[in-house]
């Protein structure tokens, strides 16, 4: 499992999820005391990597003790 001191950054990808959505996400994701799983994110031309997205939420989540 990734720790948020590892965290690098998303690489982009020709077509991968809107980064404007995930970046609001991971915010409020941040900020929120018991948020649900991620929302369906656009597809959008030079967006996140979707794999890199769904790991980093899913680590997220697990330590926060939510199956996301």
């Amino acid at each position: 499992m990734s720790t948020s001191s590892e965290f690098r950054g998303f690489d982009l990808v020709r077509r991968g999820y809107d980064r404007h959505q995930v970046d609001h996400y991971l915010k409020a994701l941040s900020e929120a005391g018991s948020p649900v799983g991620p929302p369906p994110f656009r597809i959008a031309g030079r967006g996140y990597d979707r794999h890199q997205v769904d790991v980093r939420i899913r680590d997220l989540l697990a330590d926060r003790g939510i199956n996301g």
